[in-house]
């Protein structure tokens, strides 16, 4: 009998073993999975002073995500930590064009994926647009990696990245890209496909960080021009409420709309458009 428990044992042993090993083979194989998406001879010159790029190119919601110097944005016990790494002090690695790859497809310099990087919306951004942001990332000045300074994986977050079941945007951008080299004239329209559709849908619900997410079309129909500008500048909401993630990304990203685009953002909401991501041209 103690033969036949020892055999038993051992045989357990050998499949959590094997298992464990393949759920790391895996996980380090979708970790290191490469993208054959080529490096274009971008330039980042929009044609504007580099002030005015600069506050265009925050407006994109980067500082939101990423902080002055990396930011976690999700932990938990046996999952892992999921980390936006320090764009100061990456940015000035990347060139141009590889900087204008990680924007629009999620494409690393050493062509493996971001992991939630939101390539699937910045993937319609105009090339004038795409050029302010990363006239804007040359302004930086270089801070010391924030604590943790990068993502790590517990045995389900290995789990979950060996059944491919985290969110790699490479995977979701589209291949063939509208080329669209200025804003369009509808810059209320455009702005909201390529920022607020992060978090929002337009007619439906919608969730983020485990949290729901009200319908920016049906919301947006109860603030005057004057509330929307509030919200915007400084994430306080009708009735002087604090509006959580909502709150934080106007103050660090939104607040950097001028008051044209504020409007145009407001006035095309009121429009109440439907669901279906907002075309950017």
């Amino acid at each position: 009998m103690k033969k036949l428990f020892r055999k038993i044992a051992v045989i357990t042993l050998s499949i959590v073993v094997f298992g464990a090993v393949a759920v790391f083979v895996g996980s380090e194989y979708r970790l290191g999975k490469t993208y054959d998406i080529a490096v274009t001879d971008f330039h980042a010159d929009s044609g504007l002073p580099i002030e005015e790029a600069s506050r265009r190119g925050r407006s994109f919601m980067c500082v939101g995500c990423h902080r002055s110097a990396g930011n976690v944005l999700f932990t938990a016990p046996l999952v892992g930590t999921l980390v936006a790494p320090n764009i100061s002090r990456i940015a000035p690695t990347y060139s141009d064009g590889e900087l204008e790859r990680l924007i629009r497809h999620g494409v690393k310099k050493d062509g493996t994926a971001a992991l939630v990087m939101p390539s699937s919306t910045f993937a319609h951004l105009a090339d004038d647009d795409v050029a302010n942001i990363i006239t804007w990332l040359r302004t930086l000045p270089q801070a010391p990696d924030a604590q943790p300074a990068a993502s790590s994986f517990g045995p389900l977050g290995r789990i979950a990245l060996a059944l491919d079941h985290l969110p790699f945007e490479a995977d979701h951008t589209p291949a063939n890209l509208p080329e669209l080299a200025h804003r369009p004239a509808d810059t209320g329209r455009y702005l909201v496909a390529n920022t607020c559709s992060h978090c929002h849908h337009l007619q439906t619900e919608a969730e983020v960080e485990g949290k729901v997410v009200p319908p920016l079309a049906v919301v947006s129909q109860a603030y005057s021009l004057a509330d929307f500008t509030q919200l915007l500048r400084t994430g306080i909401g009708l009735g002087s409420r604090e509006l959580g993630l909502m709150s934080e990304v106007a103050r660090s990203d939104f607040s950097n709309f001028d008051a044209s685009e504020i409007t145009s953002i407001h006035a095309w909401l009121q429009t109440n458009p439907q669901d279906g991501r907002p075309v950017s041209h």
